[in-house]
């Protein structure tokens, strides 16, 4: 109820909320209030995100083998995989990485995959054996990390450099994924500049047969369904209007469109 004065001036008796003795505790209820929802609505920009140009504390956790293993080393670049053993994207995505794993060997990279600590050892080892992935597995003990970072989403593979600065956070991806992370790391050992990563993540489209074009179209239709799957509607959408300059009309690419951005669906379909 608001604090409000009694209607008469000459009234002896005030309601109770607008007594003079219970002005401050009124007032003193609505800063408490007050400054709780400031609290509330300052809290997520005080959290973590892994995203590009976000910067990941460092710390420690327990490894898989019994040990402890730092999430980020400040002498190399760094590539974490966030991943469940559940998952068929996420031990996909393990033997990918550990296709990535041979191409940086003798290069200072700190790689390491992350688990949550909820699921059994046994089964975490049995993945990473199966996936032949040589590098720590850290054990996030109460979700403590992926709670801070805001981790819902798996797989998640980032590159960060030795300063802990996110340049790559990507979610699943069946095709290119280890040529992906590679130009980054790359990128951040100072071995391609800016030009040749944009070059090396976005390559020329290369001109096909006639005869070959609609077999390439559903391939860029199949890679952003699979994206959008995996969450990546930008990157889906760069897929589906892949296929669409392909085959202009392509019903499958428009739904995909459609889907990841209802507002683009009609500029694309226009170019037919």
């Amino acid at each position: 109820m608001a604090c409000r004065r009694p209607a008469s001036t000459r009234s002896r008796t005030a309601p109770a909320a607008c007594s003079r003795k219970s002005r401050l505790p009124c007032l003193a209820r609505v800063v408490t209030v007050a400054l709780a929802l400031l609290s509330v609505a300052a809290a997520p920009a005080a959290r973590a995100r892994v995203e590009a140009g976000a910067t990941l504390e460092p710390l420690e956790l327990p490894t898989l083998a019994g040990g402890v293993e730092p999430l980020t080393a400040k002498t190399a670049v760094n590539v974490i995989l966030f991943w469940r053993p559940d998952q068929a994207h996420s031990l996909d995505t393990l033997k990918q990485m550990a296709q990535c794993e041979k191409i940086f060997g003798g290069k200072p990279i700190h790689m390491v995959a992350v688990v949550s600590g909820a699921y059994p050892r046994a089964a975490v080892k049995a993945a990473v054996d199966d996936a032949a992935l040589h590098v720590p597995v850290l054990i996030d003990a109460g979700d403590e990390l992926y709670g801070k970072l805001e981790i819902i989403q798996h797989p998640l593979v980032v590159v960060a450099d030795a300063k802990g600065k996110v340049a790559l956070s990507q979610p699943y991806l069946r095709l290119r994924l280890c040529e992906i992370v590679h130009a980054h790391v790359r990128y951040l050992l100072k071995e391609i500049d800016a030009v040749q990563l944009e070059a090396a993540i976005h390559p020329p489209r290369a001109s096909f047969p006639d005869d070959n074009k609609a077999n390439i179209a559903r391939r860029f239709v199949k890679m952003g369904k699979l994206e959008a799957e995996g969450g990546s509607c930008d990157k889906a959408l760069e897929s589906f209007r892949k296929a669409l300059e392909i085959t202009p009309g392509d019903p499958e690419a428009l739904a995909g469109v459609a889907a990841c951005d209802p507002s683009a669906a009609k500029p694309i379909a226009a170019k037919e």
